[in-house]
């Protein structure tokens, strides 16, 4: 990305635009949360880092990024056997209450369009941006809790899941630009395509005796908070 914001750069210069390109690091949430210990956990367990850059004409900009991030994504599912079964030789009853965790590897490639305002001397802008997201993941670990006593989390074959490798989906959301080379934007990333293919739980024997319904329609749907620092 940086090659192509690079020829960028050439051919506006001169032309009546800005360009700029810089680091960013920050988290990903299901909630946003002003509380401390909230936001050290959503950097210490869901850490995002990448790179961005912004051509600027007037008060319009587009801004293309790449963004790498571990998820975990986490199902309460029930049981649907007649009788007590044993799969991959764990004893399921029936009705029983298990917890599957999938945790990836996942690399984002935002394409933000955006309009901004700036106040105080030029020291401070507020933006407005919104745009598609391409979303590529790659399974890395995936754990079964069988929520009986205190059991330790069984790890399952990472193709348990049907994952989509790649996800189309659409970021919207706020920005500030401090001193004219901080950046903060806090966006909301709506999954467009389903998390899981149509068989949420495939190559294995557990999609026989678990209800996955709610996995079947999940969605990436997540609040992305990230500080930048624009070094052109």
């Amino acid at each position: 990305m940086a090659a192509m914001l690079l020829m960028g750069s050439s051919v506006f210069a001169g032309g009546g635009y800005d360009f700029s390109i810089g680091p960013k690091i920050g988290y990903q949430t299901a909630r946003l949360s002003y509380q401390r210990d909230d936001i050290k956990a959503g950097f210490a367990n869901h850490f995002t880092v990448g790179l961005f850059g912004r051509i600027e004409f007037g008060r319009f900009y587009v801004q293309p990024e790449v963004l790498w991030f571990k998820s975990q994504s986490v199902f309460d599912l029930t049981t649907n056997v007649e009788q007590e079964t044993i799969v991959d030789n764990i004893t399921i009853p029936n009705g029983a209450n298990m917890t599957f965790t999938l945790n990836a590897m996942n690399i984002q490639v935002p394409f933000l369009v955006g309009f901004k305002h700036t106040v105080v001397n030029n020291l401070l802008a507020i933006r407005v941006q919104a745009g598609p997201t391409l979303n590529f993941t790659i399974p890395q670990k995936t754990l079964l809790n069988e929520n009986v006593g205190n059991s330790n989390p069984i790890e399952l074959d990472n193709d348990t899941f049907d994952t989509q490798t790649i996800a189309f989906g659409f970021q919207g959301g706020l920005g500030l630009d401090v001193l004219k080379r901080i950046t903060l934007d806090v966006n909301y990333n709506f999954g467009i395509t389903k998390a899981f293919g149509a068989d949420a739980i495939n190559n294995t024997e557990w999609g026989q005796y678990v209800n996955t319904n709610n996995i079947s329609d999940a969605h990436t749907n997540l609040f992305m908070v990230t500080i930048g620092y624009k070094f052109l």
